[in-house]
């Protein structure tokens, strides 16, 4: 019998592991997704990627150089060790800085000796890049911001086979599902993934399962107004418990002007930015979804100047009281 080398303890060893974790904090805070290898690895970064996108409910766009015709181009037109580094700058060229830091590239290999998948983990830390690698064997060069997830496996069919459900494992810790036989059509997708009841007919999932919160004067105290362009303030007492709450059962989209295109650089960083990095200093982030200027779909908005809607009458009612009319 082949020896798999009793694949499903490996499994459960790297899921709990501290380097697991923390490639799982990285593929839930990123959008794109690049996964790299080559041979049996490639194939198995081709399949991740395809699943990844399909079954991410929107959420991520992943990618993988799986053509022979990409492959032999690029390599004819630079060298083997040098062909990923080529087509990540490709494929990452129209890309913003915001959305490179918002990127994680993934590379996949058994030995730990993958030269050209090593060159693009380095070019891709360069460019401002989150980076993993999932690899049998320790990588013998130094990468700084690496992340190295050892499988410990002595076989590349235990190494692949255990990588594919891996990456599985990356849609599931991400809040996604990877569905049964027989429910993997985008409507049973979007059933499963699903955290609302029915949405009305012709609209979209998503009305039923996203709440959109404001952050200035709701999570962020934001007291002195725009003030300086920085986020200066603390956060809003309660805010980080209703966050919480909230991210238990709904997705959260923060809307904010502070991440409209046409703001200037404060600092050298964009409104988005920002947001972001104030989340992570405050523990906030792991319950925020997405960062955007425009208002998500939504079950409802939670937002500091809003004034809700019935009919106009209560409406100019409403907007009186306030002193705004």
């Amino acid at each position: 019998m082949l020896n798999f080398e009793n694949i499903g303890e490996k499994f459960v060893k790297v899921v709990n592991s501290p380097e697991w974790s923390e490639l799982q904090n990285k593929f839930n805070n990123c959008n794109d997704i690049y996964v790299l290898g080559h041979g049996g690895n490639l194939a198995i970064a081709d399949h991740a990627a395809v699943d990844i996108t399909r079954l991410s409910n929107g959420t991520k766009n992943a990618m993988c150089p799986g053509s022979a015709i990409v492959a032999t181009s690029l390599i004819n037109d630079t060298s083997f060790d040098q062909w990923m580094v080529n087509w990540l700058r490709q494929r990452t060229c129209t890309r913003t800085k915001s959305q490179m830091k918002k990127s994680l590239v993934l590379g996949v290999s058994s030995s730990g000796n993958s030269m050209d998948i090593l060159k693009a983990l380095q070019w891709a830390t360069d460019n401002n890049m989150e980076i993993a690698m999932i690899s049998s064997r320790d990588i013998k060069v130094q990468v700084g911001g690496l992340t190295k997830v050892l499988l410990g496996a002595e076989y590349y069919h235990t190494a692949e086979v255990l990588t594919l459900l891996l990456t599985y494992e990356l849609t599931h810790g991400s809040g996604n599902v990877c569905p049964p036989i027989g429910k993997n059509n985008p409507e049973s997708l979007e059933e499963l993934n699903w955290k609302g009841n029915k949405i009305r007919k012709h609209s979209y999932p998503d009305e039923k399962i996203n709440i959109g919160i404001d952050f200035d004067g709701v999570i962020h105290k934001c007291s002195k107004g725009y003030y300086d362009g920085t986020i200066y303030d603390s956060p809003v007492e309660g805010a980080y418990e209703a966050l919480e709450r909230i991210s238990k059962k709904y997705t959260i989209i923060m809307y904010t002007a502070k991440a409209k295109p046409d703001r200037g650089l404060v600092n050298g960083k964009s409104g988005t930015e920002l947001v972001w990095e104030w989340l992570k200093s405050n523990n906030m982030s792991q319950f925020i979804s997405k960062v955007t200027a425009e208002k998500p779909r939504a079950v409802c908005y939670i937002d500091d100047k809003g004034v809700e809607f019935k009919d106009w009458n209560s409406c100019f009612r409403r907007l009186e009281e306030k002193g705004i009319l």
